[in-house]
């Protein structure tokens, strides 16, 4: 008989002991699966203010490259640029530019592009119409002299036609110059001008391409008037 009790209450305490374990792991796996939802919606939520951050970066950074563009283009230094065009006396502001592989910087007007034509030789082009240009070729003083730079442009200009000497007049526009001299060929609507200077120890040759429609010889002389060493 006690051995039947023994037995009845060893099966009741097995029983229980069963019941439980299964009860806590149920709880164990509930309580998981609530803090799953909210461990997702966590690490969601940060990603989604990281990326907000990064576009509030971005957009707080294109302002400023703006600005700073802006200010460097405002230091360029400018300068009052003269000419007659067609018998009308115009003013323009003019931007410093410089030449990429010579060693000299010229005031630009608008309406002309500055490109290297090869190495020694650049172009100053209108934008209106490219067959109206002033090429540019500079000399150190060191390096040759003004007589000889003068002989080539002679030669040059002896090629194209018959040379008329451009007067004291026609080359106001070049101040403290230590020599300078210039030639024109006049065809029917066009015209070709060479001159020579040299000032500052750079000695300066130009080729003046211009027609009647365009007419602007006095601006690309003007413009030259302002080249001067790096």
């Amino acid at each position: 008989m006690q051995k039947k009790l023994v037995s009845i209450l060893a099966l009741l305490l097995t029983a229980v002991l069963v019941v439980g374990c299964n009860t806590s792991d149920k709880t164990g796996d509930s309580d998981a699966q609530q803090n799953e939802p909210s461990n997702t919606a966590a690490d969601q939520k940060p990603s989604g203010d990281d990326t907000a951050g990064e576009s509030n970066e971005e957009e707080e950074d294109t302002p400023a490259s703006n600005d700073t563009n802006t200010e460097d283009a405002s230091k360029q230094p400018q300068q009052d640029v003269k000419y007659v065009q067609n018998g009308v006396d115009k003013t323009e502001k003019a931007t410093e530019s410089a030449s990429v592989d010579q060693s000299y910087k010229l005031q630009q007007l608008p309406g002309f592009t500055l490109t290297q034509e090869e190495p020694g030789k650049d172009m100053l082009v209108s934008n209106d119409d490219d067959e109206v240009f002033m090429r540019i070729e500079t000399i150190e003083a060191s390096q040759s002299s003004f007589e000889e730079v003068k002989t080539t442009m002679q030669d040059y200009m002896n090629a194209v036609g018959e040379t008329v000497a451009l007067t004291a007049e026609e080359l106001t526009a070049f101040k403290d110059v230590q020599n300078i001299e210039g030639y024109v060929v006049d065809f029917d609507t066009e015209k070709v001008i060479g001159v020579v200077l040299e000032k500052d120890g750079l000695i300066t040759k130009l080729t003046i391409h211009d027609n009647d429609e365009q007419d602007l010889t006095d601006a690309m002389l003007n413009m030259a008037a302002t080249i001067s060493k790096k």
